[in-house]
């Protein structure tokens, strides 16, 4: 006899269930901190322009690169406008200038790609006046990892309560 051995995919699938539901609310965290809970620098830009080096690779006048006394790295940011671009929340980078003083809010990433460059900047400063403000889709990411990790832990145990999966 010819015994088909059956892989019980449910405790596998409820483990990838709860790494998407946990990485939705890490990212929904980072999206919904205020100010005070990230890193801060002030320093006069060095140096504000659409292309560093030579970036971008892509999408050319949808980035800033700028640059800081007191921090080794150049800040990327996307300021993209438009239709489907994650674009900032408030945005006023083009009306800074080379000597300005800024606060600089952000965070660190040791798993950056590219060692020149710091793409996690939030918020910008001058004068107590906001000029960038990132935009919303740690937010949005958040919230659709984990409605979507919930979805798919709903289908795992309706399967496997209907017995099609073990």
């Amino acid at each position: 006899m010819n015994i088909k051995k059956q892989h019980p995919i449910f405790t596998k699938s409820l483990v990838g269930v709860i790494t998407i539901i946990v990485l939705g609310s890490v990212i929904l965290i980072r999206g919904t901190k205020g100010k005070t809970e990230f890193l801060t620098i002030t320093g006069r830009i060095t140096y504000l322009e659409k292309t560093y080096q030579e970036l971008p690779n892509r999408h050319h006048g949808k980035f800033r690169y700028l640059a800081i006394e007191n921090y080794p790295r150049t800040f990327e940011l996307f300021v993209g406008k438009d239709f489907g671009d994650f674009k900032p929340q408030f945005e006023r980078i083009d009306d800074l200038r080379a000597g300005d003083n800024i606060v600089v809010y952000f965070e660190e990433n040791s798993n950056e790609t590219d060692a020149r460059l710091n793409r996690l900047i939030q918020f910008i400063d001058k004068d107590g006046q906001p000029y960038f403000v990132r935009g919303s889709k740690d937010k949005n990411g958040g919230y659709s990892l984990i409605v979507i990790g919930i979805l798919l832990g709903g289908l795992i145990f309706y399967l496997k309560k209907t017995g099609r999966i073990i």
